[in-house]
């Protein structure tokens, strides 16, 4: 299943997308979408400059550019967000998949953000799903998967990435966010 799962997610960029799940049955993965899988990105933090390049993500998408200019004291000083529409129940298996890229780097180099993932919309921002993110100057999908602590109603849950760790140029692209519901396992689900 995982790498059924896994092609899934690389092959379908937009709309429904079927496909035979082991046994048989018809496996729909956007059925579990819970967010509008687009570039709706809002970018915070002092010390950066951002622009939504309209057709200058993977596959012609939209993307925004964030040009961090000063290292953060945290990592999330500054960062990107795009806010979850429908709620999330406590014990939720959550899945984020972010494109990403840094476009100055040279070929073959890589630099790690610190976290990309899932966290609450307000304060504490309560930690959802979680993990690094080695990237390059090509387009890439990173994941996070994690299971929701507590109830978060509508908007209440934001899939985010933190950008502060150095001074970079990174662009974030589209972002889909899955909900498989409790008891899922998570070891499943694809992993950078």
């Amino acid at each position: 299943m995982r790498s059924l799962i896994f092609a899934i997610l690389i092959a379908s960029s937009t709309g429904s997308f079927g496909a035979q799940a082991p046994g048989g049955a018809p496996f729909d993965l956007n059925s579990k979408l819970i967010n509008a899988p687009d570039s709706n990105w809002t970018i915070y933090g002092s010390g950066q400059t951002n622009a939504r390049l309209e057709t200058g993500g993977p596959k012609g998408y939209p993307a925004y550019q964030v040009n961090v200019t000063q290292v953060g004291k945290n990592p999330w000083d500054v960062g990107g967000v795009s806010v979850v529409p429908k709620p999330v129940h406590a014990g939720d298996v959550i899945l984020v998949a972010i494109y990403l890229r840094a476009p100055q780097l040279a070929d073959n180099a890589t630099e790690e953000l610190p976290l990309v993932g899932a966290t609450g919309a307000s304060p504490p921002y309560a930690a959802v799903a979680g993990a690094p993110a080695k990237v390059t100057n090509q387009w890439k999908v990173f994941f996070a998967s994690g299971t929701a602590p507590q109830d978060f109603p509508a908007n209440g849950m934001q899939a985010t990435v933190h950008l502060a760790s150095s001074k970079h140029v990174i662009e974030l692209g589209p972002v889909k966010v899955y909900d498989f519901g409790t008891g899922f396992d998570s070891r499943r689900l694809p992993h950078n």
